[in-house]
C-alpha cells in the first residue's frame, strides 16, 4: 500500500471575540510586530540613508584659467588669466601665454577620459613657484543628476629654478552632504572665473594672493567641489628665460560617489529587515500559543475534527 492522499486533522480552540483568549492572541501578534520593528532598528542597518554608486562624470574645460608664476624675490610675480578683469587689475604683472588644450576619449563613450592643458610663457626672472587654477563644467547623469562649474587647483614650488612643471592627477568629486537620489541639482552651475569684475573687493590695491584666496575660499565653502589630486608632480630645472606648465587631468571612470536614496527605497530596505526579524519571532510565537492553549491557561472551547459534526435543521 502507498499513501496517495493526506488530510490533516486539527484540534480547534474557540473563544469569545472579547475574551481573554482572543485578546491574548491579538496582543501576541501585535507584540511580535512591534518587537520585530524595535529589534530590526536597534541592531542597525534598518534605514540605509547613504548608498555608494560608481559613476563617470562628463567633464569639459571651460577655457577659463588663472596662472601665477613667482620667483624668489619679492615682487617677482607673473599673472595670466582668461578673465579680462583680472588681467586689467594686475596689468603690471601680466604676461602673455601660449595655451594648448585637448580632450581625449579613449573608449568612445562620449565622455572625455583625459584633459591635457599646456601653457608656455616667457619670463625675465627664474621661476620657482607655480599656481594654476582651471575651471571645468562637471555633470553627472542617471540616478545622480548634477550640473556645476568646478575648479582644479595646482600649486608647486622648488628651490631650484625650473623650466617645466608636469603634473598628472585625477579630478575627484567631493561632497560635504550627500547628493540626493533622482533630484536634479544645479545650484552651483554658475561660472567663477569669467566674471567681469575681480573677486577681491578691498579698499586697498589687491594682490594676486588675495585674489586666489578669495576665489578658493568661496569655492571651498560650497557643498560640492572637485579636487585635483596631483600626487606625482615633476619639476624640471633649467636656466632658459621661459617656463612651461603641462597638466594632465584624468577623469575617474569608476568613482565611488555616496548618495542619499529616496524614502521609498529606504522603506523597501527597512521592510526586508523587519520581515526577517518577524519570521523568527513568529516561529517563537507559535510555541508560546501552543503552551498557552494546550495547557488551558486561558478559557477556550475545544473542537476535534475527528468528532462528528451535529447537523442543524
Amino acid at each position: 500500500m502507498v499513501q496517495v492522499y493526506r488530510e490533516p486533522l486539527c484540534r480547534r480552540y474557540y473563544g469569545s471575540l472579547l475574551g481573554e483568549a482572543a485578546l491574548f492572541r491579538a496582543g501576541a501578534y501585535l507584540a511580535a510586530i512591534v518587537l520585530a520593528l524595535v529589534v530590526a532598528y536597534a541592531t542597525g542597518g534598518f534605514w540605509v540613508r547613504i548608498k555608494p554608486t560608481n559613476v563617470q562624470a562628463t567633464v569639459h574645460y571651460t577655457n577659463d584659467a588663472l596662472l601665477v608664476f613667482e620667483g624668489l624675490q619679492s615682487g617677482q610675480t607673473l599673472v595670466w588669466s582668461t578673465s579680462q578683469a583680472i588681467n586689467a587689475e594686475f596689468s603690471a604683472h601680466y604676461v602673455p601665454a601660449i595655451v594648448e588644450v585637448s580632450e581625449e576619449d579613449i573608449n568612445d563613450d562620449g565622455k572625455p577620459d583625459f584633459i591635457n592643458f599646456r601653457a608656455s610663457i616667457g619670463a625675465g626672472f627664474p621661476i620657482h613657484s607655480v599656481k594654476a587654477l582651471l575651471q571645468f563644467h562637471y555633470s553627472l547623469s542617471g540616478n545622480i543628476k548634477l550640473d556645476m562649474y568646478s575648479l582644479g587647483y595646482l600649486a608647486h614650488s622648488s628651490p631650484v629654478q625650473g623650466s617645466v612643471l608636469f603634473a598628472d592627477g585625477e579630478l575627484v568629486l567631493q561632497a560635504k552632504n550627500q547628493i540626493r537620489d533622482r533630484q536634479y541639482n544645479a545650484i552651483y552651475n554658475v561660472p567663477m572665473l569669467n566674471s567681469t569684475t575681480p573677486s577681491v573687493q578691498v579698499a586697498v590695491q589687491p594682490t594676486i594672493e588675495f585674489e586666489l584666496q578669495s576665489i578658493l575660499k568661496a569655492y571651498l565653502d560650497r557643498n560640492y567641489t572637485t579636487l585635483y589630486t596631483n600626487q606625482y608632480p615633476v619639476w624640471m630645472g633649467g636656466s632658459r628665460n621661459g617656463f612651461e606648465l603641462d597638466m594632465r587631468i584624468r577623469i575617474p571612470p569608476n568613482q565611488i560617489v555616496h548618495y542619499r536614496p529616496q524614502v521609498i527605497e529606504m522603506l523597501k530596505g527597512g521592510w526586508i529587515q523587519w520581515l526577517a526579524t518577524f519570521i523568527v519571532l513568529w516561529y517563537l510565537l507559535q510555541w508560546a500559543e501552543w503552551f498557552v492553549f494546550v495547557f488551558r491557561l486561558v478559557e477556550t472551547r475545544v473542537v476535534l475534527d475527528t468528532q462528528p459534526k451535529r447537523q442543524r435543521f
